[in-house]
């Protein structure tokens, strides 16, 4: 009797897989680069409206402002993304903008509500909150000075 035992060379393992990988990885693919866009638009989007509400330049307003590095200490910086809000109605820009600094010493808030129409920006509100405390330190006097 011959034996009859030989070595059945396997397929290889895209001949066996291709079937389901092919759908899978294509797939994958485009759900992955699907959402890494989404997630892009949606933060070039926040910081827009970051920018738009002006919440940049209070900061850099607080961080040379000698009243609130007493309180918080030096150096004063954001402390997360706080929040914004623009409205328009009939021409007219409102914005508000609240936005968390912290510094070696404590932490606070900037409130800042401006509106008007076009470039021209009317502040309404524009000064800080210490935590902690019932400290609130206007910054309405800088923007006097810097006109």
């Amino acid at each position: 009797m011959d034996n009859q035992n030989e070595l059945i060379e396997q397929p290889s393992w895209w001949k066996r897989n291709w079937k389901w990988a092919v759908p899978v990885g294509g797939c994958l693919s485009i759900v992955v680069i699907g959402v890494i866009l989404i997630v892009g638009g949606v933060f070039a989007f926040a910081n827009k409206i970051k920018t738009a509400s002006g919440s940049d330049e209070a900061l850099a307003q607080v961080q040379s402002n000698q009243e609130v590095i007493a309180v918080l200490g030096e150096p004063i910086e954001s402390d997360g993304f706080g929040s914004f809000n623009i409205s328009f109605n009939n021409g007219e820009k409102r914005t508000n903008a609240t936005t968390p600094i912290k510094g070696p010493n404590g932490t606070g808030v900037i409130h800042l509500i401006t509106s008007g129409e076009g470039d021209e920006k009317v502040y309404e509100v524009y000064n800080v909150t210490i935590d902690d405390s019932d400290q609130v330190i206007d910054l309405s006097p800088l923007l006097l000075e810097d006109n």
